[in-house]
């Protein structure tokens, strides 16, 4: 296969040429209100798939503007507070169409999408007229001009859509979307690793970014740790939302809605982040045209304990009410409970600014759609990282462990730190009458058989009798004794037990 000696050129002088940086591990959070970017940039056709240099200075992005019978590429400079009329490429731009662009941080070279002549056709239809797919193309900046475009090197590009490329953060890989000629709603995003010379072995990003959603404009997050990318997914505001997907250690965490603040009941795209601000394109009702091109602030990083809550069934984030509450020793002989009372925002996500001195946080969420949740969180652990709380939706055969009932050892004794979540759970039902449970208590991998069916039992009996002394009706509960027949981990020893411990409660009416 061909090499390309532009591309020599392109990993070693951009590469080192990307000096700036940026602290987003999470999906970002916006201040104030989404505003579109100006008439500068905006017009009454579409304005489309914006990037930029790491310094915020060049934008360049496609448009179809009056006049114009296909998008062409245009290019913005940022001074003085704003953009400069937005002009055409026309180095780059040919007699079709050309879209989609992504230029390198140091603006050194311009990747792009294009069905101009040149690129891989399609069998003619029946009336004789020629189908052309689009191709991914780039262009390298030398120091006067863009140079003419090439088809990207490699295994790319094919009879299918090529589209909406990008690049990771080391530049060694290319990130697009394709699908059949003709048919978006098999559009899918891939990816393609560089060397030397050329971008090979492509293939499909898995779940949750892919799910046969329309999933297509992924960006890699300047941090290097999530994607940001459009899909038509269930549980979204109405047309393309953007989510965020954290990828850390070669995981891949679940998909997170980037919520109303960003997403409309029309389409959002291509959302990309330079310093503090994002920029995508929507096609929402109040702009110059058809799609337009939108900005919007982040809002500074809140420093303290970060509770995310989102639905354990569909993983959308949650704005619930939760008390928090602390206990601070200030001597011997006194202890002080500390309570705040936070509401998580359309992210799900809320900051709570606790004393130094608390080493652990309870965290109580009542929601009459939800299961009650009652969870101690050891501060230090979760200072870096968000606490992430999975509310279990209220329906039948649902299921939720309870971590936060104790039993003294080989006992059926219910030890006191449980009955402050024995007595909120109690609180609930009194007020969801028509709730009916199987509670089930489970023992760790450790033992006799017979005896910790015994014991499981003997606990589950010890939990419907608390709750009965507190005034709720016997026949809204039945017992089971697993004992240890029904692991949560299938494994022995420090970690493992303290997950098989646990009493479940299992919806059976409601």
């Amino acid at each position: 296969m061909k090499s390309y000696p532009l591309f020599t050129i392109l990993v070693v002088s951009i590469i080192t040429a990307v000096t700036c940086s940026f602290s987003f591990s999470q999906p970002v959070k916006m201040t104030g209100t989404v505003r579109n970017i100006g008439l500068a940039i905006n017009t009454p056709g579409d304005d489309f798939s914006p990037s930029f240099t790491a310094d915020g200075k060049v934008m360049v992005f496609n448009s179809k503007r009056r006049g114009e019978r296909y998008q062409n590429l245009y290019i913005s400079y940022y001074s003085n507070g704003a953009w400069s009329e937005a002009q055409p490429l026309n180095e780059l731009n040919s007699p079709y169409n050309d879209e989609t662009p992504f230029i390198t941080p140091d603006g050194g070279y311009i990747f792009f999408s294009s069905d101009r002549d040149g690129s891989i056709e399609m069998q003619a239809e029946p009336t004789g007229q020629i189908r052309v797919s689009y191709d991914l193309y780039v262009s390298r900046h030398n120091g006067s001009q863009w140079e003419r475009p090439i088809r990207l090197p490699g295994t790319i590009n094919t009879a299918h859509h090529e589209r909406s490329p990008s690049l990771s953060a080391d530049l060694m890989t290319l990130y697009y979307t394709t699908w059949p000629f003709g048919d978006i709603t098999r559009a899918y995003i891939m990816k393609a690793e560089y060397s030397d010379g050329e971008f090979i072995h492509p293939q499909a990003l898995p779940a949750p970014i892919n799910t046969n959603s329309q999933d297509l404009g992924l960006m890699p997050s300047p941090d290097g740790k999530g994607f940001y990318f459009s899909s038509l997914r269930d549980g979204g505001y109405g047309g393309w939302d953007i989510y965020y997907v954290p990828f850390i250690n070669g995981k891949y965490g679940p998909a997170v809605n980037m919520g109303p603040q960003i997403n409309s009941k029309y389409n959002e795209l291509h959302l990309t982040i330079i310093d503090t601000q994002v920029f995508f394109s929507s096609n929402r009702p109040g702009g110059s045209g058809l799609y337009d091109i939108y900005t919007a602030q982040i809002a500074a990083e809140e420093s303290g304990l970060k509770i995310v809550v989102r639905d354990k069934k569909t993983k959308k984030p949650l704005s619930v009410e939760m008390n928090v509450s602390t206990k601070i020793k200030e001597s011997d002989e006194k202890t002080v409970t500390y309570e705040i009372k936070k509401k998580t925002d359309d992210t799900g996500e809320a900051v709570v600014q606790l004393a130094p001195e608390a080493k652990d946080a309870d965290v109580t969420i009542l929601h009459r759609q939800y299961f009650p949740v009652m969870e101690k969180i050891e501060i230090e652990k979760h200072l870096n990282t968000p606490y992430i709380i999975e509310l279990v939706p209220i329906e039948k055969e649902a299921r939720i462990d309870i971590h936060a009932i104790y039993f003294d050892f080989e006992s059926s004794v219910i030890r006191t730190e449980s009955f402050p979540y024995l007595a909120t759970l109690a609180e609930y039902l009194k007020k969801n009458p028509s709730l009916r449970f199987e509670i089930t208590g489970h023992t760790d991998l450790h033992g006799n058989d017979e005896f910790n069916t015994r014991l499981s039992l003997e606990r589950a009996q010890a939990v419907k009798d608390y709750l009965v002394q507190k005034g709720l009706n016997e026949t809204r509960f039945t017992v089971r004794g697993a004992g240890k027949s029904e692991p949560k981990v299938p494994k022995m020893g420090p970690g493992y037990d303290e997950q098989n411990r646990r009493t479940e409660f299992k919806l059976i009416d409601n």
